[in-house]
């Protein structure tokens, strides 16, 4: 496997253990607004996490990661899932369209049963990849939440 495609499929299996400032052209809370800095999406990397309140030592999340790859859907999709199977992840569901794919997967990472949702959207050069983070023990009841915000993730 290429160096390059390695890392990039890597990312998406431990995109949710990274913290990064959260990005949004406004974010509107009951009681507050914030504007986070501007994030180039040529030089890719996280660009937001959002945290659902810690229960059982885990806060569930949902990040961006934004990834500058040349390589077609099927070799992304090919190398995610030698990715998940060097890591001993499970596939619980996949589905396709033509520049997207979303994956929801269980594994064990750092000594904790997590489990996973996540959107990745191809445009041009640029993968889009949001993942919700749960510990599979919470997922049942933090599922819907979480997938609403992955699949409410757009493009303009």
């Amino acid at each position: 496997m290429k160096p390059q495609l390695k890392r990039f499929a890597m990312v998406l299996a431990l995109s949710s253990l990274m913290t990064s400032v959260s990005h949004a052209s406004t974010l509107d809370g009951s009681d507050y607004d914030f504007t986070p800095p501007a994030f180039p999406h040529t030089v890719g990397g996280q660009v937001f996490q959002h945290y659902l309140p810690a229960a059982d030592g885990f806060a569930a999340n949902v990040n961006l990661q934004i990834q500058p790859f040349e390589g077609s859907m099927d070799e992304y999709i090919e190398l995610s899932n030698e990715q998940f199977e060097q890591l001993d992840f499970a596939v619980v569901d996949m589905s396709r369209g033509d520049n997207e794919v979303i994956y929801e997967y269980r594994g064990r990472l750092q000594n904790t049963d997590l489990h996973w949702y996540s959107r990745v959207i191809k445009q041009g050069n640029y993968y889009y990849v949001v993942t919700a983070t749960a510990l599979e023990s919470r997922w049942d009841t933090e599922r819907d939440q979480l997938i609403d915000s992955v699949n409410s993730f757009s493009l303009r």
